[in-house]
């Protein structure tokens, strides 16, 4: 599958729904290693100073930081303070230096700034967990029906609608 065909079909995704039914949960894509490789003659990735693969990717593969961290696989500690700032990632510092009148659908921008806070937010009561030696909650909340997976899905689903919004004006026709 191409980047923009992935994009494609994770922008049309609705988590919340299938966060409403169980069963439908396993239609919606796992969060790992979901990603098309690059591809040079695909679609561009960075638009407007933010490489949208790579954020896609990053907030992605956070599962299984998370997970790694968690069942002491990973030598990696993670400082759940850090990770909860939502601004100290490519992604937060992007949304932080955009200008007040961004050519951005403010809906958009707002929703994807909410889920991106969530998401940080929950990564870091993952990590709290871990911390305090509960285990087996934190590995709960890493479960493709827990509101972690979910804020996941949503930030994908943002940042591929943004990227499609974004590469749509740019490649509109001028007047």
């Amino acid at each position: 599958m191409s980047w923009l065909s992935w994009l494609r079909k994770h922008a049309a995704a609705n988590p919340a729904d299938a966060a409403a039914q169980p069963a439908a949960n396993a239609a919606l894509p796992d969060d790992t290693d979901n990603l098309p490789a690059r591809d040079e003659t695909d679609a561009p990735v960075a638009v407007d100073g933010l490489d949208f693969y790579e954020a896609i990717g990053v907030h992605q593969r956070w599962k299984n930081r998370l997970k790694a961290a968690v069942t002491g696989q990973s030598g990696e500690h993670l400082d759940a303070d850090t990770v909860a700032r939502a601004d100290a990632c490519a992604l937060g510092v992007w949304l932080g230096q955009l200008p007040p009148h961004a050519a951005i659908p403010a809906d958009l921008l707002d929703a994807l700034r909410a889920e991106h806070a969530e998401f940080h937010h929950l990564a870091a009561q993952v990590i709290r967990l871990a911390d305090a030696g509960q285990t087996e909650q934190a590995l709960q909340a890493l479960r493709t029906d827990a509101p972690y997976s979910r804020a996941s899905h949503r930030v994908t689903k943002l940042l591929s609608r943004l990227y499609l919004e974004l590469t749509a004006r740019q490649n509109a026709p001028s007047r």
